[in-house]
């Protein structure tokens, strides 16, 4: 190869210390350059370089091994370092692959060049191994052979020790570089089946020994590798099987992984959980959208830790998507199960037991325009709780076809929404691998919104964020915390730019601020700009308290014979206005005084008291405030309206049930427009915003009707119970807790009493007593010259009143009860008897119209 000295120092140059810089193929010679640095080209992380001496260090991917190894490339060759216009002609790329082991491309390098011992030498579509020189054998004066001469010592090995000490070969193919893999570690009683001997550096590989067994199918261009294996258990598990599948098809390649978990303690469920992913580089579908990537999973008596949005570029199921050889990647230093225990293990795993739940997990990574590379994911979680989840990243860069990036944004996103709790909160923040301009201008931080509705004590209530706010800006602990949201630009090594934000916007208040800081460091010389804004405004009621101010300084470090003295000088000023009351004060600072002129009112020490109708706008809308609903029995609404439009009910007068209930705690309950007993206590409540304490709130239900008021203490009660806020009926604002007081009485629930038939048939008309007569001559069942067969009714008289005195009387009530047994010995049973018959006796002078006709009994 021929290149240009200035090609070459141009291209060293433009690089900033410390970032991301690329080598083109057409400067790393031949096709060898393809079997080392994927596509041919040389990507150097954290690179550092020397212009002049023509090199460049720093960290690469290779195709040997997954993550960044150190490597070091250098420009060789007669003309190196004697003008611009003059070229080299070989170059030395050395990649350390550790454990003494390296990579070397080698093109026209001179002979004599110092290449590592133990590397694999890439050279005119060869591998050359390299050797170093060899020690001098220990040997044994003791042991001798036939000849005499001294043999080696006595050394006991361990089982495989000889085949890990073996120096690895490496062999060149049509597939790229192959190397034969020394067994895996093996521990007392594992077993390993069908191991293969030569790997390829490729993202896949076949799980190592461990107390199960291992497969492994081969047919270009098809792989297969898989694993089913007992993992160590540790508390809080008895017994883990977890199990890991490969498959490369060369187009797409995928990954399965899933354990079987048994927790500790007597009777507890096992737990079960799979997810895979498959993926392409290329995509498929049309440039405006196309798709790398599916995933799915599932869970037992599982559940799935979900991560906040600074913290998706760690989810290992969303790594997933980008790279399925990320779960059950192949490494020799690392048990390639060992994904699964960081999953499932530590004090926090990303996923756990939780008996009952129940979870679905689907996902899809992306292109959109071929600008827009994303990875999104929905979880759904049932069982304890029903959580519904959307996770994502979703990243672009500008200019797509450029080397020189202006800008990489990357952003991830979390939502989740739990209906039945009624909370839903949204956040979205920036990865560590956003930029805009220049690679060292980084942005940080996030925004997170969070909405209460529903049966939720906060219903109603919610909260936007911005960034982490500051000391004397903290909010309750229900709203959502972000990372601090900023920006951090290093322009070149003499300037540090750092700038902050912070926003927050509650029902009520909004407040926002930022600062920035500017620091050039040159030697003994150092100057610094220092800005900051902060306000805070508040309706409920009315308050603002903005503030603002700016610092500049410079300080230099000279030597005076013998002594080195620092001289700094340093103004400033700032300015704060708050109100009503409107007041301020202003700081001046210089760098030998400061001091602070006030003007107008004092600042509140703490938040004034609000009047009650401050305070009623705080609560919800009167028609929310108290409510009362039917449960059962309800038929609909009759007419006229009463009071403000509202209509009576109609209910089934066979039962009611219905539900009165207040957004405010009570501490007194009646049933009785009128009554001065409360039929529920409760404490007293405190008002915090008025600044009121024990004081007594009323709940009072009864039943109007015909433009009269009945009494409910006669229905069956159940009272309701629930948590509320307490800045709204706490004692004081810090409190501790979650910001709820349980436990406070806030409606009723009243049963109809059973219902009363009493002793009248009601209202019977005409028609109910009409009968149709019948002719003397018509067909009759029987003869009138049939004679009775029995005794003959008769009509003595004075039957009534014997009804009246006997029907209740103490023997007969006795007689019925013996025949009652009876009847019931004999499986004949009458049922549940009346034991007070006295109102049939007082019935029996009217409920007749004639004396009753008797017959004789014997």
């Amino acid at each position: 190869m021929t290149v240009r000295v200035g090609e070459i120092r141009e291209i060293l140059e433009r690089a900033a210390p410390g970032e991301a810089m690329e080598i083109p193929a057409s400067f790393l010679g031949d096709g060898d350059v393809s079997l080392v640095f994927h596509g041919g080209v040389l990507c150097v992380d954290d690179a550092r370089c020397d212009p002049e001496e023509l090199w460049v260090t720093g960290r690469t991917v290779t195709t040997a091994a997954p993550l960044p190894v150190p490597v070091r490339m250098a420009f060789t060759g007669e003309g190196k370092g004697e003008g611009d216009g003059e070229r080299v002609t070989g170059v030395l790329a050395v990649a350390d692959l550790g454990g003494g082991r390296a990579l070397v491309l080698v093109d026209g390098v001179p002979d004599g060049a110092e290449l590592p011992p133990g590397a694999w030498v890439v050279r005119e579509g060869r591998v050359l191994p390299l050797t170093g020189r060899r020690a001098v054998p220990e040997v044994d004066p003791e042991r001798l052979d036939g000849l005499g001469r001294p043999l080696p010592p006595v050394r006991l090995r361990a089982a495989g020790e000889r085949e890990r000490d073996r120096a690895p070969r490496a062999l060149l193919t049509e597939h790229g570089i192959l190397t034969p893999r020394p067994p895996a570690r093996r521990r007392q009683g594992v077993r390993l089946l069908d191991s293969p001997a030569v790997r390829g550096w490729s993202p896949i590989g076949t799980p190592g020994g461990e107390n199960g067994l291992s497969v492994d199918y081969v047919n270009p261009p098809l792989r297969i590798a898989g694993a089913l294996t007992a993992l160590p258990a540790a508390p809080p598990y008895k017994t883990v099987v977890g199990g890991v599948l490969l498959v490369d098809t060369g187009a797409f390649n995928g990954s399965a992984m899933g354990a079987y978990v048994v927790p500790d303690g007597s009777g507890a469920q096992p737990s079960l959980f799979a997810y895979g992913s498959l993926g392409s580089e290329t995509g498929f579908g049309p440039p405006l959208f196309q798709v790398r990537g599916i995933s799915a999973g599932f869970g037992w008596n599982s559940r799935v830790r979900v991560p906040s949005a600074d913290a998706l570029g760690s989810f290992p199921f969303l790594i997933a998507l980008d790279n399925p050889g990320e779960i059950g990647a192949d490494d020799e230093e690392v048990d390639p199960l060992k994904v699964l225990s960081e999953l499932i293990g530590g004090s926090n795993p990303w996923v756990r037991p939780q008996e009952g739940d129940l979870w679905f997990a689907a996902g899809l990574a992306f292109d959109c325009f071929e600008t827009l590379r994303g990875r999104a994911m929905a979880l759904v979680q049932t069982g304890s709780d029903l959580t519904i989840s959307l996770l994502g990243v979703a990243g672009a860069q500008l200019p797509t076809k450029s080397d020189k990036k202006i800008a990489r944004v990357e952003i991830g996103i979390e939502a989740t929404l739990r209906p039945t709790a009624g909370e839903l909160s949204i956040s979205a923040g920036f990865t560590e691998k956003t930029f805009l301009i220049d690679p060292n201008c980084k942005l940080r931080g996030g925004v997170g919104m969070k909405f209460w509705f529903g049966e939720h004590a906060q219903a109603g209530d919610f909260a936007l964020i911005l960034g982490a706010l500051p000391r004397g800006r903290e909010l309750p602990a229900r709203y959502p915390k972000q990372q601090p949201a900023g920006i951090t630009w290093g322009v070149g090594s003499t300037v540090n730019i750092t700038g902050s934000a912070y926003a927050a916007f509650t029902p009520k208040s909004l407040m926002a601020g930022g600062g920035l800081d500017v620091t050039f460091q040159s030697g003994m010389l150092r100057a610094w700009l220092s800005a900051k804004f902060d306000a805070l405004l508040e309706w409920n009621p009315f308050y603002f308290d903005v503030g603002l101010g700016i610092r500049v300084g410079v300080s230099a470090t000279i030597k005076v014979w013998f002594v080195k003295v620092r001289i700094s000088i340093e103004v400033g000023v700032s300015l704060r206005v708050w109100g009503p009351a409107v007041g301020g004060e202003a700081t001046v600072h210089l760098w030998f005084i400061s001091f602070t002129i006030g003007f107008g009112a004092g600042r509140r020490s703490g938040e004034p008291a609000l009047g009650w109708g401050g305070f009623q706008g705080m609560l919800p809308p009167p028609e929310n405030m108290v409510r009362t609903t039917p449960v059962t029995g309800y038929s609909g609404e009759g007419a006229p309206a009463l009071r403000a439009g509202a209509r009576p009910w109609l209910v089934d007068s066979g039962g009611f049930t219905f539900t009165a209930d207040t957004q405010a705690p009570v501490s007194r309950l009646y049933l009785d427009r009128d009554s001065t007993t409360p039929v529920e206590t409760d404490e007293t409540l405190d008002i915090l915003p008025m600044r009121l304490r024990d004081r007594q709130s009323e709940l009072r239900v009864w039943l109007s009707y015909d433009g009269g008021a009945d009494s409910l203490t006669d229905w069956s009660r159940t009272v309701l119970r629930g948590s509320v806020p307490n800045g709204l009926w706490g004692e004081q604002a810090d409190a501790p807790g979650d910001g709820l007081l349980p436990g406070r009485i806030l409606g009723v629930r009243l049963v109809s009493p059973p219902v009363d038939h009493g002793t009248s048939t009601g209202f019977i008309d005409e028609k109910g007593l009409s009968f149709d007569p019948i002719a003397p001559d018509g067909n009759l069942p029987l003869s009138a010259d049939e004679e009775a067969p029995g005794p003959v009714p008769q009509r003595p008289g004075g039957v009534i009143g014997t009804i009246a005195r006997g029907i209740d009387a103490p023997g007969t009530r006795t007689h019925r009860a013996a025949l009652a047994d009876a009847l019931t010995g004999l499986g004949a049973g009458a049922g549940p008897l009346d034991d007070d018959l006295s109102g049939y006796a007082h019935a029996a002078g009217t409920a007749f119209t004639a004396e009753p006709m008797v017959v004789p009994a014997g």
